[in-house]
């Protein structure tokens, strides 16, 4: 189980589903962006007791890791 600590400092658990309406707001109307590749390669990184910042930062950065001359559409 992997728990949150919200902006506030309250904790809960991992609620996938607000990752999941995030990452889909993200990655909407961009072809070859891939939300559930966004999100499994974020998740490898999530850890017990991680902020919410935190899971903002590694979204963003498993975005900015993914941009390759072959795939460009990553830069929007």
């Amino acid at each position: 189980m992997i728990r949150v600590v919200k902006r506030n400092g309250r904790v809960e658990t991992l609620d996938v589903s607000k990752i999941q309406k995030y990452t889909s707001a993200s990655v909407e109307g961009l072809d070859g962006v891939s939300q559930s590749e966004l999100e499994v390669d974020a998740k490898l990184q999530f850890r017990d007791m991680i902020t919410t910042e935190e899971i903002q930062t590694t979204l963003i950065k498993t975005a900015v890791d993914k941009i390759d001359i072959d795939r460009p559409n990553w830069t929007f």
